[in-house]
């Protein structure tokens, strides 16, 4: 029993270990890094990196919406921002922060909690649709394209009619994800839902699956903990009836090790989701 038990709480002081050095990494992703512009690039313009190049970018267009990598910021709008090159002409891009994007009115109003997605207009962003497969993050604010414009754009349609679009912001929540309302989405419904339920924004399928066999996991060792436990107190117990006191103390520290192991493994999948 000692010897589980042991077994039990170095086991958790190894996840403890493994979070606590997770948490400065996750605290790491929302410094803003700059990059050298491949094409002219605004603060608010969503960006892509340029194929072939790590410190480079241009401006997202919508067939590469997959490519998508952040959004050009004001570096004076973070906390700390890292330069690569202090030579030449650098822009500052986000993938994790609440910051303002620039978006349009292409598919209608935008309102806070809404999903934001790259335009047919290139850099731009509009309300994500089930047909977007990538999204930037969950707009805070609204933008409703009535008297809350900066700016115009004219597109032409398919049809080879033009129409005139109106040029806002809105802030947004980035994480890039994959688009929750994607119907080719492989990941199930009820995990997509308890992903951005858990964290209020969307979570990409790699990572909540990875936080499912984590939470998995945990529970399955935390069951085997405890039923280990239980089986060998009764055996103590049958064998001895006077030990019943000290088994029954072995027992609550079996439990409330079970216990920790499961706060850990919520901890973990909450640590994967939310960074």
């Amino acid at each position: 029993m000692a010897a589980k038990l042991r077994l039990a709480f170095s086991a958790v002081a190894v996840f403890i270990c493994l979070f606590a050095a997770a948490a400065p990494i996750a605290a790491a992703q929302t410094v803003a890094e700059s990059y050298t512009p491949a094409s002219t690039v605004e603060v608010g313009q969503i960006v892509q990196l340029v194929p072939g190049a790590t410190n480079k970018v241009e401006v997202l267009t919508a067939s590469n919406s997959s490519k998508m990598f952040g959004v050009v910021i004001n570096p004076s709008d973070t906390a700390l921002s890292l330069s690569q090159d202090v030579s030449g002409q650098q822009v500052y891009v986000a993938d994790n922060g609440n910051y303002p994007v620039l978006v349009d009115n292409q598919n209608g109003p935008i309102h806070s909690g809404d999903y934001v997605a790259v335009s047919s207009v290139a850099g731009i962003g509009d309300n994500a649709q089930p047909a977007d497969t990538t999204v930037l993050g969950k707009a805070t604010t609204n933008f409703l394209g009535t008297g809350d414009s900066i700016s115009q754009i004219s597109v032409k349609l398919g049809n080879g009619h033009t129409t005139t679009l109106q040029v806002g912001t809105v802030m947004v929540s980035l994480n890039v994800s994959t688009n929750p309302s994607d119907k080719t989405n492989i990941l199930p419904t009820f995990i997509q839902q308890f992903g951005q339920n858990f964290t209020n924004k969307p979570v990409s399928t790699i990572r909540s699956y990875l936080s499912l066999l984590i939470l998995l996991a945990s529970l399955i060792i935390a069951g085997s903990i405890l039923y280990a436990g239980i089986r060998s107190s009764i055996t103590a117990v049958g064998r001895n009836p006077l030990s019943k006191n000290p088994v029954l103390r072995s027992l609550i520290q079996v439990t409330l090790t079970s216990f920790i192991v499961v706060i850990v493994g919520v901890f973990a999948v909450y640590l994967l989701l939310r960074y």
